[in-house]
């Protein structure tokens, strides 16, 4: 991995020290993780609409997917047969991982996710389903773990340069490796991008449990309309509760205290919204839908927040939780 992702000790600006594979991949395996999980999301719910969609331009997108590919293989063979040098190697690798990006990006914009037969309510809703399912067993970590771990070292190479242009990797004084900086293909950024504004790339949050901080997906880009369609497609195989958390505004820098439309299930303070759930409850997204007043002066709207909860057998939890 360290060969072609142009792995450097700062502040040097030309990489000469190549780094243990192993790790690397220590360092980065949080980013690993979610760049797994994306990609099995878009694997699963994306593609499958481009497999039906077999048009000109779509059939001539895999035709150059293909082609790069080989090509790539061809010059990972010559560089084990030592005919090339590493960094000639490295340079000739970054050109074609470049291009696949930028590939793999337009199979994505060829999707016409309004005309398709495409719903991000029900698609989300699936997403939650399929992982609280896996959760319940303790297996959503460890079947994004295997993906990783059943990849060849030529296959994570490969998956790794579809996200990632550049690192920076800092040598602690106590030999430990740091990350000092990412540098993240466009390609990524744009598919990224076009996919929330879509409503179906979730928002990481943080949320407070009983004093411990866990992670919790949010939405922010769909409407009340497919709130209520996730819900209704969520109650088909769960169990689930929603909390409206009240109306909050939004002044153009932070939320204001003192304006909004509140209830008596929640209450901000200290730039968090802090509400309670029965202790058989496991909040599983947030959602935050906005309602926009006067943008052309400046960002200003309330935002209504509310939180989905997978109601769990009671001996799952222990006692009754105060959340932030």
């Amino acid at each position: 991995m360290a060969k072609n992702l142009n792995i450097c000790i700062i502040p040097v600006k030309k990489c000469k020290i190549y780094f243990n594979e192993d790790d690397i991949e220590e360092i980065l395996i949080d980013y690993i993780l979610d760049f797994i999980e994306y990609d099995y999301q878009v694997n699963k719910f994306f593609y499958p609409l481009l497999a039906e969609k077999k048009d000109d331009e779509a059939k001539e997108i895999e035709k150059e997917i293909k082609k790069y590919k080989d090509q790539k293989k061809r010059l990972i063979k010559v560089y084990k047969d030592g005919i090339l040098e590493m960094e000639d190697f490295a340079e000739d690798i970054n050109v074609i991982d470049k291009k696949l990006a930028e590939l793999k990006n337009m199979q994505i914009d060829s999707v016409d996710l309004i005309k398709e037969a495409y719903n991000p309510a029900h698609l989300i809703a699936h997403r939650d389903i399929e992982k609280e399912s896996l959760l319940d067993g303790k297996m959503y970590k460890e079947m994004l773990l295997n993906l990783w771990v059943l990849k060849s070292k030529e296959e994570k190479q490969d998956f790794i340069s579809r996200f990632i242009e550049s690192i920076a990797i800092k040598k602690n004084e106590d030999n430990t490796l740091s990350i000092e900086k990412i540098n993240f293909r466009s390609t990524f950024i744009e598919q990224v991008d076009k996919l929330y504004e879509k409503g179906v790339v979730d928002i990481p949050s943080k949320m407070e449990t009983s004093g411990n901080l866990q992670n919790i997906s949010t939405s922010i880009n769909l409407n009340k309309k497919q709130v209520n369609e996730y819900l209704d497609e969520l109650k088909k195989e769960m169990n689930i509760n929603y909390l409206d958390l009240g109306k909050y505004h939004f002044n153009g820098e932070e939320f204001d205290e003192t304006e909004g439309i509140k209830n008596e299930i929640a209450t901000y303070k200290d730039k968090a919204i802090s509400f309670k759930i029965k202790k058989n409850e496991k909040p599983i997204r947030f959602f935050a839908i906005k309602e926009m007043k006067n943008y052309l002066v400046k960002p200003d709207y309330n935002v209504n927040f509310s939180v989905v909860t997978h109601i769990v057998p009671p001996n799952n939890k222990k006692k009754k939780n105060k959340n932030k």
